[in-house]
């Protein structure tokens, strides 16, 4: 049994832990609402896009819809909708307390920062981290709220930034994808430069794996992907 009480929850997709049976589906309304509701989520994780109309959803997808599809064929929200069953962000954001952390997993590159302080206007959330592969994409996103803050995740050559120029720049994590990557010299490298470390939850071969790097190398982030319900939650 693993104890979580010192460590920071992110709710992947929405999904608050490995054992939902297929009951919530991922960035939906109903499942953020749920795990906006458990104490121990600390960071509701929402991967976001836009429709041709120009507004802001969140869907993720398969493998084709994800990297093809909703890349290359954009649809009007109305579409969307009917045939995904996609809530828009707004509706999402409407849902999440205002003591929790909201992260965007930014899917679409013709997102703007408009876009962004459009949906978050009035709204005052703990922090909102802008999630992104790409350090030169996350620049557009300059001048933003005091709690916005932005992340490189999902970038496999990470390792070879100028992390210090990033942190300047209001990057205050770096995540990594592969258990490969998970070293303790890039682990200093990013607690020297004043950011956090953290390791995405795909590519383990097991919860097992996961929680044997989760605690040799003393990461604090944790992933809903490797949660069940009998750890100390």
């Amino acid at each position: 049994m693993h104890d979580l009480s010192n460590k920071t929850i992110l709710a992947h997709a929405c999904l608050f832990d490995a054992n939902d049976d297929g009951e919530y589906r991922k960035n939906a309304e109903r499942t953020c609402k749920v795990a906006g509701n458990k104490s121990r989520v600390d960071i509701i994780e929402i991967d976001i896009r836009k429709s041709k109309d120009g507004v802001l959803y969140c869907y993720h997808g398969s493998l084709i819809e994800y990297y093809l599809f909703f890349h290359f064929f954009k649809k009007p929200l109305a579409y969307l909708r009917k045939r995904y069953r996609v809530n828009t962000l707004a509706a999402i954001l409407d849902v999440i307390a205002e003591e929790k952390t909201v992260f965007l997993d930014i899917k679409d590159t013709d997102i703007t920062r408009e876009d962004i302080c459009m949906d978050f206007e009035n709204r005052r959330f703990k922090e909102v981290i802008l999630a992104n592969k790409s350090p030169r994409f996350l620049k557009r996103f300059h001048d933003m709220p005091q709690y916005f803050v932005k992340i490189l995740n999902g970038n496999i050559f990470c390792d070879f930034y100028d992390l210090q120029k990033l942190r300047r720049d209001n990057f205050k994590y770096v995540e990594v994808v592969f258990p490969f990557q998970i070293r303790k010299r890039i682990q200093q490298k990013v607690q020297d430069a004043g950011m956090e470390f953290r390791c995405s939850g795909m590519f383990f071969f097991s919860n097992e794996t996961y929680w044997r790097a989760i605690e040799k190398y003393g990461l604090k982030h944790i992933s809903s992907d490797h949660i069940e319900d009998n750890l100390t939650y």
